[in-house]
């Protein structure tokens, strides 16, 4: 089938919309998925290598609708403050309607750019990226604010999509929503970053395939 001009014109605006997050659900989607994303996400192990607790300041930059906030807001508690990132209308929506019903007061949603996450200076104790950085079209930007954002010793944990054919090209990684830990790595430490955990396959369970770095400023 053969797109007009104008048909094209808007199917990239809509790609471009799209950078940095995961298409975002309607809430009893986003709900269905969640229950079945918890037998295999290893979210305590996620929670662990953030090194967070009760007072802790911390952003999941790529929230999406949000999979992660809830567990992020319950383990640092009332004195503790969640930063929910997202640059789609429709993500944020959906994450300030998600803070509404489960009654998150200690979570801020951000509305960030492409390439700035938004987040205060030398704030917080971790931010957490998950299947949000193959997006990031911004990415040595985006790298920069996040560490930025982070104090002395804070640590980003970041998470992805392990491609299924590691030989392509960083462009054609992303091109499929995916992105290999090898390229990953370096990219987070010429941002400044140090890596000091690397999980090859922090997921693995045939549908679900997921890498993991821990780096610290």
């Amino acid at each position: 089938m053969r797109l007009r001009r104008s048909s094209l014109t808007q199917l990239g605006l809509q790609l471009l919309a799209a950078a940095f997050l995961i298409p975002s659900l309607l809430p009893s989607e986003a709900q269905a998925q969640s229950r079945s994303r918890d037998n295999w996400q290893r979210v305590p192990d996620v929670i662990a290598a953030l090194a967070i607790g009760p007072g802790s300041r911390v952003a999941d930059v790529g929230a999406g609708d949000g999979y992660f906030v809830a567990f992020l807001a319950e383990e640092v508690g009332s004195t503790g403050h969640v930063f929910a990132v997202d640059v789609s209308e429709r993500a944020l929506s959906n994450l300030r309607r998600l803070i509404e019903d489960e009654r998150l007061e200690n979570v801020e949603v951000v509305h960030g750019d492409y390439d700035d996450p938004k987040l205060p200076d030398s704030s917080l104790d971790a931010v957490l990226v998950v299947n949000a950085y193959h997006e990031m079209t911004e990415y040595e930007a985006m790298l920069a604010g996040m560490l930025k954002a982070l104090k002395p010793g804070g640590r980003l944990v970041m998470l992805d999509h392990i491609p299924s054919d590691v030989s392509e090209s960083r462009r054609q990684q992303t091109r499929d929503h995916d992105i290999g830990i090898d390229i990953v790595q370096p990219e987070l430490e010429a941002a400044g970053f140090q890596v000091i955990e690397r999980h090859e396959a922090f997921v693995n369970n045939g549908r679900s395939r997921q890498w993991m770095l821990v780096a610290r400023k």
